[in-house]
């Protein structure tokens, strides 16, 4: 349990609620922790830097109330950040005759701790003000190796889903997916900012949405890519009926890491995706840590001395067109 941090009383608030103390105001000194009197120019900038002083407690947040509304009167004037175990779940309630639904266990505890701002026209414009903050929890914190998994942290960058669909078009797995990752990242297995259950769910609502729409091709997959990435490396071949025989890609991190580490390269082909019946190639060193990292990926149609001379004249990053 969290030593009780500072709070300024005001109309409505929990009784609970302490004044400045004076480790409130040695925390002035670091903006990264909250204090009475903070000053930000958006209320957004005071959700991020709530949520980043969670993360490091062990908690993540959620918004909660407000007071005022954009566009009426005086505008939002007043906002609310809790603990997302905040509040307590009601049991349904039960109607006779009526399918009974299972309480699901709710994370929610009545957790006391919360930010408040207020906005404030200061010489400098609207500004939003730290008036009350609470650092109390009847709960036990977790620990940092746990808190990643808290629904809040777990989050697939923009660059990684796009790496995730690639995958999932190329047939790898989700297992395969996640450690070519943590090689490309150089994290332990495990370390991801997000779990197997967010990939397999990306791909689902991949999927979903490729039901809707056109088929999505490899190739024209990796052409978005460059097209947000323009150090993204991709080539292929293509067969006498125009179909993709082989392809290879590489990201601006692992082209990166290859001109660095790239003096000894392992090529693996130990996995066939049966999917679509093509060998996976990976191209692995080890980074001056004894991590090994990741390089470069290729799908290859057949297993012949033809592929296998393409894909090693790959094995270098600068050849990749």
């Amino acid at each position: 349990m969290e030593r009780p941090s500072s709070g300024e009383e005001g109309e409505g608030d929990s009784p609970n609620e302490t004044r400045i103390s004076p480790e409130t105001a040695a925390a002035e000194a670091d903006d990264s922790v909250p204090y009475i009197g903070q000053r930000f120019l958006t209320h957004e900038a005071a959700y991020e830097l709530y949520s980043g002083f969670a993360k490091q407690c062990g908690f993540s947040i959620r918004r909660h109330r407000t007071e005022g509304k954009d566009g009426v009167g005086k505008g939002l004037t007043r906002r609310y950040f809790v603990c997302h175990r905040a509040g307590n779940t009601p049991a349904k309630p039960f109607d006779d005759g009526a399918k009974q639904q299972r309480n699901r266990k709710s994370s929610r505890c009545g957790c006391q701790a919360y930010l408040r701002i207020g906005r404030d026209a200061g010489a400098g414009g609207l500004e939003w003000r730290v008036t009350g903050f609470s650092n109390y929890h009847n709960h036990e914190l977790l620990r940092q190796d746990e808190v990643r998994f808290l629904p809040a942290y777990r989050v697939i960058s923009e660059s990684d889903r796009d790496r995730i669909l690639v995958f999932a078009k190329s047939g790898i797995t989700v297992q395969q997916m996640m450690r070519i990752m943590e090689l490309e990242k150089c994290v332990q297995p495990g370390s991801l900012p997000f779990t197997e259950k967010d990939v397999r769910n990306l791909i689902q609502s991949f999927r979903r949405f490729e039901q809707e729409e056109e088929s999505v091709d490899l190739l024209q997959m990796c052409r978005n890519v460059k097209e947000k990435d323009p150090n993204f490396k991709y080539d292929f071949t293509k067969d006498a009926n125009n179909c993709v025989e082989n392809i290879a890609w590489s990201y601006a991190s692992s082209i990166q890491s290859y001109e660095v580490f790239g003096d000894a390269v392992v090529f693996d082909t130990i996995h066939r995706l049966t999917s679509i019946d093509m060998t996976l190639g990976i191209w692995i060193g080890m980074n001056n840590h004894g991590m090994p990292c990741f390089f470069s990926c290729v799908l290859l149609r057949e297993g012949n001395l033809q592929s296998f001379t393409w894909a090693l004249q790959k094995s270098s990053t600068d050849n990749i067109d």
